[in-house]
């Protein structure tokens, strides 16, 4: 075998192995590359979803936030017209006529003194109306259940009264009858005007 012949079979046995390599590094460039996708795809769904439970969680903070805002806003709006309704209430009946007035606190007084004597402490500037309601109840009572005005008493501001029988006391001021009916119809008053939940 001349020279030239064996320099061309070393040259072809170089190709084949040169190429066999060359195909082996593809192979396993191919391979790397592939695991690397998976590595990534899996990285970004892993940061999708932890992106999407931080995003949920901050959407339902901030929903609760806002309803307790909201519900704290629409309970002061409640507690202001509620108030306004009843300061309205108590107006109307320091308002009605004498005789009106009257009647209505002499059915408060029977249901307050019963069959029982004592002292009525009321405003100075109802003292006439209370008078008049005492002096016909009174004609219709024996001595002993007799009701007077206590004068060195008065209430400090005007509506109702406080009766102060023998052993007991009962409070039927304005303020507190209108405060317990308050109580008593604020949840009613509080469905028929707010039945819009927030």
């Amino acid at each position: 075998m001349g020279i030239e012949k064996i320099r061309e079979a070393v040259l072809s046995e170089a190709r084949k192995e040169a190429a066999q390599i060359i195909e082996t590094a593809k192979k396993h460039y191919a391979s790397l590359m592939n695991i690397r996708k998976e590595e990534i795809a899996s990285e970004v769904d892993r940061l999708n979803k932890a992106r999407t439970s931080a995003i949920a969680d901050e959407f339902n903070r901030k929903l609760i936030q806002f309803k307790g805002m909201a519900g704290k806003q629409v309970l002061e709006r409640r507690n202001l017209l509620l108030n306004a309704l009843f300061k309205k209430a108590r107006e109307m009946v320091l308002s009605w006529p004498a005789e009106k007035y009257g009647l209505f606190m002499a059915g408060l007084i029977e249901r307050a003194a019963s069959d029982s004597g004592g002292k009525l402490r009321v405003h100075r500037d109802e003292k006439g109306i209370f008078i008049r309601i005492l002096s016909d109840m009174n004609e219709k009572r024996t001595p002993e259940t007799r009701m007077v005005l206590d004068e060195s008493s008065p209430l400090n501001e005007r509506g109702g009264f406080i009766f102060v029988g023998t052993n007991y006391e009962v409070d039927q001021t304005l303020g507190l009858l209108l405060k317990d009916i308050k109580q008593e119809m604020l949840p009613i008053m509080a469905k028929e005007l707010f039945s819009v939940q927030v």
